[in-house]
């Protein structure tokens, strides 16, 4: 196949941050034809389920610490009251809003720099070609010179009798409807450690389960001893050496969760797992593109 007989000079397989940024140069900088390949909402993991949805949460918990703990030393009378009066429907509504609204402010930059948006999920049916299964479950095939994945990653869950029937992701986190009064986080990572102290700020009892000794073990000793230090002080229980969750079971809409090490923990409405990532690369059949 000759370079001119390609649909496009380039495609990416994915529509998060990188792979957008890498499309919209390819077109704008260097004149290629390009399109982007995407089965869910532009933006990827950062816009959708990570860092911009979390930051709101977070200026939400930070606001409700602020008010519970230091507004009155400020002559604020009330203010703890006022903390606990949190609304998390009405800070969910508006954040998924905001989130739809960037949603909308990518697409739009992508058609602007004259870029084709393909809605649907691709696998490779050689080097240069793509299988593309759209929205409406038809098939459709596309030639490029060059061939971007940027597919990104996901939540993984852990391995263990009931764990992903009664557990959610930090994906599912931001579809929670309500603030759960209980609370169990199973994970060592930042991912964890932010979750546990948004939730905590505002309100619910947060257990964080984790492998070893501390969280965020493999960071700076300084920044893992003050985090452990500033965790117990607000409140937070930590299962340490707990060898993670071996098993969770479910009565009546309360968890029951039991770790490697024979720690239980009893009555909990909401279980996060958030033990790492993997990437989406399953159905691509890279080998194909070799």
């Amino acid at each position: 196949m000759t370079p001119h007989e390609f649909d496009y000079d380039y495609v990416v397989i994915g529509g998060g941050s990188g792979g957008i940024a890498s499309a919209k140069r390819a077109s704008q900088l260097y004149g290629a034809r390009v399109a982007v390949i995407e089965k869910s909402r532009l933006g990827g993991t950062c816009v959708n389920v990570g860092c911009v949805p979390k930051k709101v949460m977070f200026n939400a918990a930070t606001q409700a610490h602020f008010l519970a703990h230091e507004a009155q030393h400020y002559g604020f009378s009330g203010s703890r009251e006022v903390a606990n009066s949190f609304d998390w429907a009405k800070v969910k509504n508006a954040r998924d809003a905001y989130v739809k609204r960037l949603n909308g402010i990518y697409e739009a930059g992508l058609r602007n720099a004259n870029i084709d948006i393909v809605r649907g999920t691709a696998a490779f049916r050689d080097e240069h070609t793509l299988a593309v299964t759209t929205d409406d479950k038809t098939f459709t095939h596309l030639t490029a010179k060059y061939i971007l994945i940027a597919t990104g990653g996901r939540p993984i869950f852990p391995e263990g009798e009931g764990i992903e029937d009664n557990c959610i992701s930090s994906d599912g986190f931001f579809e929670l409807e309500e603030r759960p009064e209980t609370v169990c986080i199973v994970g060592a990572g930042y991912i964890a450690v932010e979750l546990a102290g948004v939730l905590n700020s505002l309100g619910s009892e947060v257990h964080l389960v984790i492998r070893k000794g501390n969280a965020l073990r493999n960071f700076d000793e300084i920044v893992m001893n003050g985090l452990d230090e500033e965790m117990v002080r607000s409140g937070i229980r930590i299962h340490r050496f707990s060898g993670g969750v071996a098993k969770i079971t479910n009565a009546n809409g309360k968890k029951t969760i039991t770790t490697h090490s024979g720690d239980m923990i009893y009555g909990v409405d909401c279980v996060i797992v958030a033990p790492g990532r993997a990437p989406n690369v399953e159905g691509l059949f890279l080998d194909k593109a070799k």
